[in-house]
């Protein structure tokens, strides 16, 4: 068997998918990740999905190589249980050495399932911010918005190093000095740039808010959009921002990515620095993205398909042994194809049924489609205690959270689970519990704001994509284990 390449996924947490200047966003400062597809070896997906557009459930799916609705991952505290066979687990009991620097939000731990059941190192974060000045979060339209500001490093005399950072220099730490008689698997799972929305001055110094994309704005209708969209709206009071706060709000979540941006790089350096960068498996990409003013909304919602939430990086750099053709693609691809493709580029077979596809031709250059649609599923059914997060009851009344949980209580209580299917050309959202489904033609609608759906006079399009979700959950349902039971 050939030697088996280190893995690095360094995975940021709310990045949007166009937030990327090789993929010709101007307003988006990514050298490092730019340089790693120019010159780097590596391949961007332009439409790369996650399937859920919230931190757990998506992270749940992208570690098992599952789609949410086959053990229920939809909640944020329905975690991967012990019995659950999941990337991390399956690379370690194969020979391969896990650091794990990051928050968890996939995972349960409890006494009798600690950290050590996942990986061998559990980084733990050493924070240093001497020196460094907050702003005064003093108006109103800040709390809705989810907006803080920028923070002052001028009177800095060290080093500044947020809780990223920290586990950023354990992972450089380990490369650079750590052993390789096993193959590495870092899984770097950071908390930029998700809000609130807050980033050093440094970082945001070269954002410029001239070059930002226009924000989607939202119809005057918002019965066009979903549900819970629209009722986040009252709940939160940002229809009363004005257009200049939205683009403040967007440039600090830009500069939030640029840090990211910072932060990846110096993990590239230390891999050429240690001479591992050819062995190396590694992946950069996020578990869903973020509104940052689109629809007058910031942050996320729990139960829409927006692009702006499902649309995530994934870059993707094979061992130079492999064969690969760096550059865009436009292929459609899900996140479940993660786990499938390390699987196969590893050479593990994994005991269990994955549900992703590996990327390894694709990334070898075959143009030819990977998917015809993909899918994702948000929301619960009616009267589901399993899905109510009950740790936003112990938070401050006006928080964000707090105010975003009381924003969606209602459609949450009537059942606000959905589905998407989207192609390269049209998207389609079926809805379990109110007849406001949603269809929009995403070549001449790419902010999906103008739905088409048509109970009384279905268009053939609409037809197709009906058919199309009813083949995928009879062809996902359930997954069988490799290892049959005897009868007797």
């Amino acid at each position: 068997m050939a030697k088996q390449p280190h893995v690095i996924i360094f995975n940021p947490d709310s990045y949007r998918g166009d937030v990327q200047g090789h993929l010709g966003n101007p307003a988006a400062v990514t050298p490092r990740l730019d340089e790693f597809v120019d010159t780097g070896g590596a391949v961007s997906y332009r439409n790369a999905f996650a399937q859920n557009p919230v931190c757990t459930p998506s992270r749940c799916s992208f570690m098992t190589g599952h789609y949410p609705h086959v053990h229920g991952h939809r909640s944020m505290r329905n975690l991967i249980k012990p019995h659950e066979k999941n990337l991390m687990s399956v690379l370690r009991d194969n020979g391969y050495f896990v650091f794990w620097g990051g928050h968890n939000d996939f995972v349960a731990i409890d006494e009798e399932t600690p950290y050590s059941h996942y990986c061998d190192v559990k980084y733990e974060r050493q924070v240093m911010m001497d020196g460094v000045v907050y702003p005064d979060k003093t108006e109103d339209w800040m709390r809705g918005a989810f907006y803080t500001g920028v923070l002052d490093t001028s009177a800095c005399t060290g080093p500044v190093v947020d809780v990223d950072g920290s586990w950023v220099n354990g992972a450089v730490d380990l490369i650079r000095n750590g052993s390789l008689d096993k193959p590495l698997f870092v899984f770097l799972s950071l908390l930029n740039p998700h809000p609130e929305y807050l980033v050093e001055d440094i970082y945001v110094k070269d954002i410029d808010s001239d070059k930002l994309p226009k924000r989607i704005v939202p119809p005057n209708d918002l019965s066009q959009l979903p549900e819970i969209v629209e009722t986040l709206h009252g709940r939160l009071g940002c229809d009363e921002l004005t257009e200049d706060q939205w683009r403040e709000v967007k440039r600090v979540y830009y500069g939030m990515c640029t840090k990211v941006d910072a932060y990846f790089g110096r993990i590239v350096d230390a891999l050429k620095e240690r001479g591992i960068y050819d062995d190396t498996l590694l992946i950069f990409m996020s578990d869903h993205g973020d509104f940052a003013g689109d629809y007058s909304l910031p942050e996320k919602s729990h139960a829409s398909f927006q692009d702006s939430i499902v649309n995530v990086p994934f870059v993707m750099k094979p061992p130079t042994n492999e064969e690969c053709t760096p550059g865009i693609r436009n292929q459609l691809i899900e996140l479940i194809d993660m786990p499938a493709s390390i699987y196969d580029y590893t050479g593990i077979s994994p005991g269990y049924a994955v549900q992703g596809k590996s990327l390894r031709a694709s990334l070898a250059g075959d143009e030819g489609p990977i998917r015809d649609a993909v899918f994702a599923e948000a929301g619960d059914r009616k009267d589901e205690a399993g899905y109510i997060n009950d740790q936003v009851l112990t938070m401050k009344p006006d928080s964000f959270y707090a105010l975003q949980s009381k924003g969606s209580i209602t459609s949450h209580q009537r059942g606000s689970y959905g589905v998407m299917c989207r192609t390269l050309t049209h998207k389609y959202v079926r809805r379990g519990y109110s007849e406001r489904h949603e269809l929009y033609d995403l070549t001449n609608d790419p902010g999906e704001t103008i739905n088409l759906y048509d109970d009384n006079s279905p268009s053939a399009i609409q037809r197709k994509l009906e058919r199309r979700l009813l083949d995928y959950f009879m062809t996902t349902g359930d997954v069988l284990p490799f290892k049959p039971d005897r009868r007797e």
